[in-house]
């Protein structure tokens, strides 16, 4: 039984590892300073307009979504960042693979 050719064969685009790792970091930071910028306009509205139980609710909410957003930010970093370090790892790899071809392949 033979095998497809390929089949057991890494194949790792470079580029496009460094490319969604950025992308990453941008959206990232989009999402932050959107969150950011909502719970400043809310959080500016004065307690003659809002008070009372629903203004400790909303507080609340507040609290518990800035947690999340800072959860998420730092998750997605972390993803980007593990991007990173695979992109450079495997690039590694390739290239000790390669020089090591090369040298058995020289003492042929």
């Amino acid at each position: 039984m033979s095998t497809p050719a390929g089949a057991n064969t890494l194949n790792t685009d470079f580029d496009l590892m460094r490319s969604v790792a950025a992308i990453t970091d941008r959206r990232n930071e989009e999402i932050r300073a959107m969150l950011q910028a909502f719970i400043g306009r809310m959080s500016g509205v004065p307690p003659s307009v809002w008070g009372g139980l629903a203004a400790a609710r909303f507080k609340d909410v507040v609290d518990r979504w800035n947690a999340e957003s800072t959860r998420l930010y730092h998750v997605l970093h972390t993803i980007a960042e593990t991007i990173r370090h695979n992109e450079a790892t495997l690039a590694e790899a390739g290239q000790n693979h390669a020089h090591h071809i090369a040298a058995a392949g020289g003492n042929l």
